[in-house]
């Protein structure tokens, strides 16, 4: 069942229940003024007859018959009244005997003398009021309610009318009102289905400041968390593809040059110079694959890394050390590296700060030319390391810290790298809560920030 059909089969019972309980009430309360008012017509009546007989009586002048009494109640054409005198009847032109009459359980009106009671005859509801004249007939007047039910019933049909005249419109009009409001809620399912199929750019209108409303707004962020996480889950499927590749790819040329290097021992007889080149090469390309093995278990193992145990680094003593490291290899391709005094701390973990660093100054050496100077120097608390070299074209710069991706893949492999240096500085400063900036210009060198949050 549609949630709009249970919304007015509710509304509905609840319509009649209120509407039946409400006419349920007014009919109450109509029936106790009728018989109110039936009740006092009947007192008056009996009290009127009675004072009539006395005054019918008083024109006599004698004693008044019984013959005379029934002369007067005839004359009256009053076939309700029923005059009895000493429990004999003297006028009764009803159905009822003077023993039911004189014997019925009776209570008092209001008003003085008069008396009543109700009895049923025949399957008719009557209401007798009693009273005496002439201080010896008991004076009864009987009145059939059957014309009360009759009005009773009516205002009953006419309530039933009423409700049902007022119950279906309104029902019929609270079930359009119903479904036009849970017409957005049908959009927001069709949504969600074409979400679930693969339509991730979906979203709901947003129109109206009611709970609807509200509600696609929240569908509409959730739609864009959804699609946020499947493009982020997509962009990282599509990362590892390209690392397993790459990492394959890096392995395939060392192994490659190991293999044929070593089938060449085995197969062909090589003078002792060509036969000591050979190993060198394996013994070069082996230690090239040592490093990147090394650099891969270092980097899988600060990606499971949450947090480090921080102490207080001073900037100073890092950069010196960097220098001091990185100076050897620069001093080979006659690039000096200087490192100027800092006077700034920080919290976190020196070696690895130090592994950072000496990437970034490694990287510099790389792109530097003889007779350049690689600076290591301090400024607002932010580590720098700048050179004045080739530099990085701008649409490169947004994929450096990718794992094996490299600018000049030529030269980084003259050099012996895999490009997973900044990638290992990248994952280190993020455990820092740090992070890389940099700025570059083809031609004019790289200037690479270490800024601390």
């Amino acid at each position: 069942m549609k949630l709009r059909t249970k919304i007015s089969m509710i509304a509905a019972a609840v319509i009649l229940a209120a509407a039946a309980v409400s006419d349920g009430i007014i009919w109450t309360i109509c029936r106790r003024m009728l018989i109110r008012e039936a009740d006092q017509n009947a007192c008056r009546r009996v009290v009127e007859i009675s004072a009539a007989l006395e005054n019918y009586s008083s024109s006599l002048g004698s004693s008044t018959s019984d013959s005379a009494v029934f002369y007067y109640l005839k004359s009256q054409g009053d076939a309700y009244t029923v005059c009895i005198r000493n429990g004999e009847e003297v006028y009764n032109q009803t159905v009822l005997t003077p023993d039911e009459l004189m014997n019925a359980e009776k209570e008092p009106y209001p008003q003085p003398g008069a008396e009543r009671f109700w009895m049923t005859k025949n399957g008719v509801r009557l209401l007798i009021s009693h009273t005496r004249a002439i201080g010896i007939y008991d004076v009864f007047c009987v009145t059939d309610t059957g014309e009360l039910e009759v009005k009773l019933q009516k205002i009953a049909l006419g309530m039933t009318a009423v409700l049902f005249g007022i119950t279906i419109p309104a029902v019929l009009l609270l079930y359009v009102l119903v479904r036009r409001s849970l017409r957005p809620m049908k959009q927001l399912s069709e949504q969600a289905k074409a979400i679930a199929a693969g339509a991730y750019d979906q979203r709901a209108a947003t129109g109206s400041n009611d709970e609807t409303g509200q509600l696609a707004r929240d569908f509409n962020t959730m739609a864009e968390a959804v699609e946020d996480k499947i493009a982020a889950l997509t962009e990282s499927e599509q990362k590892k593809t390209m690392f397993m590749a790459d990492f394959s790819h890096e392995l395939k040329t060392p192994l490659t040059a190991i293999s044929g290097y070593a089938q060449t021992l085995r197969a062909v007889k090589l003078s002792d110079e060509d036969r000591d080149a050979a190993l060198r090469y394996i013994c070069t390309e082996s230690a090239r694959l040592d490093r990147l093995a090394k650099k891969m278990m270092r980097l899988l193992e600060l990606d499971t890394r949450e947090s480090l145990q921080f102490e207080e680094v001073s900037l100073g003593a890092l950069m010196q050390a960097a220098q001091k490291t990185c100076q050897p290899a620069a001093e080979q391709k006659g690039v000096t590296v200087t490192a100027e005094p800092g006077s700034g701390t920080v919290q976190g973990d020196f070696d690895l700060l130090h592994d950072v660093l000496c990437n970034l100054v490694d990287n510099a050496v790389k792109a530097s030319g003889e007779g350049q100077t690689v600076r290591l120097y301090e400024s607002d608390g932010d580590l720098y390391v700048a050179d004045s070299g080739c530099g990085i074209p701008a649409a490169e710069l947004k994929n450096i810290t990718e794992p094996f991706y490299m600018v000049d893949k030529s030269r980084s492999r003259r050099s012996g790298g895999a490009g997973l240096g900044l990638a290992l500085a990248a994952q280190i400063v993020r455990l820092h809560h740090a992070e890389l900036r940099f700025e570059s210009e083809v031609g004019r060198g790289t200037c690479v920030c270490l800024h601390f949050v």
